[in-house]
């Protein structure tokens, strides 16, 4: 289903569309790319439209100027406590959840520093490249707060628990080279080469069957809550559904023809 979400002009990011690979740049350099409520709104409006975009294979995000993401925008933060509650449920989690459930493969490109939300935001790419200038910080104890953005659920898993609360409690920033040793980051790429990188791995995915690409992603991130006999009954109804498709009686008989798909 086409939507128009890549003919309008949106106020806090860029977006465009190559193929099926679509790019999404955070777009407040000025800000270190914080997150407005305004962004919040219009990243809503987008990632629930995209999900709709069959076309589309894959999603790169990145941000302008030397910032992927400082966080939430702290010029929000002066509503009351009332306020932030409902913010948070109808404006915060509304975009998070529909970028998490895309159907679409997203590759985060971290051109620099990713910090509080926007850190968790970058972890939560299905792929995740750093540039040699990247950081990540989870900066949320400096304002009395807890991780949001699913923090606590994404970093333990990528980091263990205890260097997840320890980056958590201190706040200290983790360098790129430091992130990938730790399982956070797929790849550190040179900075002039971050988007040449990001677009050559987002090639080669929306080549791919993009039912079989979704439902590995959705296999592996419900597999954090699942027992083994769960995950397979899972992959038992995906590849049973997989096998009547056409792309995989293509693949098949291209690999048994000893040719290319």
């Amino acid at each position: 289903m086409k939507t128009d979400i890549f003919d309008r002009q949106w106020e806090t990011f860029l977006v465009a569309l190559d193929g099926g690979v679509a790019t999404l740049t955070f777009n407040r350099p000025d800000r270190l790319n914080a997150m407005s409520l305004t962004m919040r709104e219009e990243l809503g409006d987008f990632f629930l439209n995209l999900a709709r975009e069959t076309d589309v294979r894959c999603l790169i995000v990145t941000g302008a100027g030397r910032a992927f993401s400082a966080g939430g925008d702290i010029n929000d933060f002066k509503a009351t406590p009332e306020e932030m509650h409902d913010l948070m449920g109808r404006i915060s989690h509304r975009w998070f959840k529909a970028l998490w459930a895309l159907p679409q493969i997203v590759i985060t490109a971290v051109n620099g520093i990713a910090a509080g939300g926007g850190a968790n935001l970058a972890l939560s790419g299905d792929i995740v490249l750093a540039s040699e200038a990247a950081a990540f910080a989870q900066t949320f104890q400096k304002i009395g707060l807890v991780p949001d953005l699913g923090g606590a659920f994404l970093l333990p898993r990528l980091i263990g628990p205890q260097r997840a609360k320890e980056m958590m409690l201190l706040g200290d920033k983790v360098s790129a080279e430091d992130a990938y040793r730790m399982g956070m980051v797929n790849r550190i790429v040179p900075a002039e080469q971050l988007l040449d990188e990001a677009r050559a791995i987002a090639t080669r995915i929306a080549g791919i069957s993009r039912k079989a690409a979704t439902l590995t992603k959705r296999m592996v991130n419900r597999s954090f809550e699942q027992s083994m006999e769960e995950a397979l009954d899972a992959e038992w109804m995906a590849q049973s559904f997989l096998f009547g498709t056409e792309a995989s009686a293509e693949g098949v008989g291209a690999f048994l023809n000893k040719s290319k798909a």
